[in-house]
């Protein structure tokens, strides 16, 4: 069950995942992200910049972009039509890890002045998908009535 805590809704703008765009956009990304410099002159952020900063946010969402973390993306079609599946909810085992700097809430970037216990500013609703997973469920865009689809990645 999940701990009591906070909800604060925001709306946010995330993109597909690099491995559902083309290649050559996709290489083209991650050139950027090795090209880029931080203010400072230090290395830039690295090609996996767009995947950790820009697409697919992490956290609990309501529609969105899948993750494809264990394998590429499939195909996902409804059994009863064959329209593509699209994402309705997803559950996270944390709203934001190491390499998510710009999706972490603005008032959760510093350390909490008092001990937390066993709740971390990253998991406020200690939910734990799996070995820290994400299940996220998908509807099928033509009738809420044919069979949704659940995948854990």
């Amino acid at each position: 069950m999940p701990e009591p805590c906070a909800l604060h809704p925001e709306a946010v703008t995330e993109y597909p995942a690099p491995l559902e765009l083309p290649k050559e956009l996709a290489d083209r990304l991650y050139a950027w992200g090795e090209a880029a410099q931080h203010p400072e002159g230090d290395r830039g952020p690295g090609g996996a910049y767009y995947q950790y900063e820009l697409s697919v946010a992490p956290g609990w969402k309501v529609g969105g972009w899948g993750p494809w973390s264990f394998c590429d993306p499939w195909p996902m079609e409804c059994a009863d039509c064959g329209a593509a599946y699209r994402p309705l909810f997803t559950v996270d085992s944390g709203e934001w890890d190491g390499g998510s700097g710009s999706w972490i809430p603005l008032e959760d970037r510093r350390p909490p002045p008092d001990p937390v216990g066993h709740r971390r500013p990253s998991d406020p609703p200690m939910v734990q998908i799996g070995r820290g997973y994400t299940l996220q469920l998908y509807v099928c865009p033509t009738s809420f009535d044919h069979p949704h689809h659940a995948a854990m990645q």
